[in-house]
């Protein structure tokens, strides 16, 4: 049975146990260990066809653990309804054979049939919910491993955390009236080094946590540039406390000022925007001036170039499988790339992770 999903594993021992253990019953009922027997073949056959197609009809509904309310009230009124089903064609089975019981236990095999599809049904739902959880655990343990792999596309400290920070301190006390436009240029690098150092571990941050971080990494690129380099940012206020994978705004900015810089007149045009999209979610775009580099191009330019999009493509399929989207544009004719994400809104992600 290795070989066999998990959900016909527990279908098939579950129907099969359960003829089991309602065969003494059918015998006392039917007086007759042949005709009980084959009651028990067709019923619970039936019964193993019909949970099937409940499984169909619950994936299409998207019933959820979540919303309560509506999913007990789908849940029942599906079940009498299978339950109605099952026990008029047992009852035809019956007069075909023309064996009757010694009373009339039809409403009572009626509702302990509705109570059996109900049963079934909660349990389908809460063992898919915790299977889910298991499989998410195992998918945000194997995206903090990719993540690692991205720790060598972005600033890390490797010196002291309080060595460092005394050390910006000191340099920002030394610029402090001497040099006043280098002030905000020093807190910038300091409060991306403490971001940086602050989440090494998370895998989730939240989108204003991230936001403000690059925007600490664009200070200190505006002050190195200066006039060559034009930066629009926006984020909707509404997002900022959405969980969002840590440090993944920074590879999307730094390729758009590393090849924007290679391709693009001056000055270099940079825009990021973060929207809320038409499911809740959030809208990620990063565009800049100049022209689309193929990868190729870009490993001939640059040994260890273009990898991150690649590092963080995969770290968005392990976080959102099959609910996210990435996609670059360049249209032809126009100097402008834009590389545009599409992240789910927590309901939506854990939603797709139950399936």
């Amino acid at each position: 049975m290795h070989g066999i999903p998990l959900f016909w594993r527990f279908q098939i021992i579950g129907w099969a146990s359960f003829a089991v253990l309602s065969f003494p019953l059918k015998v006392v009922l039917f007086e007759s260990i042949g005709y009980a027997l084959l009651i028990t073949i067709f019923r619970e056959s039936f019964g193993f066809l019909l949970t099937s197609v409940l499984r169909i009809i619950y994936h299409k509904l998207g019933l959820r653990t979540g919303r309560p309310v509506p999913l007990i009230l789908s849940i029942l009124s599906i079940s009498f309804v299978c339950s109605g089903i099952d026990t008029a064609l047992a009852l035809w089975v019956e007069n075909f054979g023309g064996r009757t019981t010694n009373a009339d236990p039809t409403f009572g095999i009626f509702c302990f049939r509705a109570l059996l599809f109900t049963v079934w049904s909660l349990l389908f739902f809460g063992i898919r919910d915790l299977m889910a959880a298991r499989k998410r655990l195992a998918k945000l343990q194997e995206a903090e491993l990719a993540a690692r792999d991205a720790e060598i596309l972005m600033l890390r400290a490797q010196v002291s955390p309080h060595f460092l920070f005394n050390a910006f301190n000191t340099i920002l006390a030394e610029l402090d009236g001497r040099n006043p436009e280098m002030v905000p240029v020093v807190r910038g690098l300091s409060d991306y080094f403490r971001y940086s150092l602050a989440n090494h571990d998370e895998i989730f941050v939240t989108m204003g946590q991230e936001y403000d971080a690059i925007l600490s990494y664009l200070t200190v690129e505006k002050a190195r540039f200066r006039d060559s380099l034009e930066i629009d940012c926006y984020l909707d206020p509404n997002l900022r406390n959405m969980e969002v994978p840590g440090v993944f705004l920074q590879p999307l900015v730094e390729n758009a000022l590393k090849y924007g810089h290679m391709t693009s007149p001056t000055p270099l045009s940079l825009r990021l925007h973060v929207a809320v999209g038409p499911d809740g979610g959030a809208i990620v775009e990063v565009s800049n001036s100049g022209k689309w580099i193929e990868p190729s191009a870009k490993r001939s330019r640059e040994r260890t170039g273009g990898q991150g999009l690649s590092v963080l493509r995969r770290r968005l399929e392990l976080l959102y499988p099959g609910n996210h989207s990435l996609d670059i544009s360049h249209p032809e004719g126009e100097e402008k790339v834009t590389v545009r994400i599409r992240l789910p809104s927590p309901n939506q992600s854990q939603s797709n992770d139950a399936e």
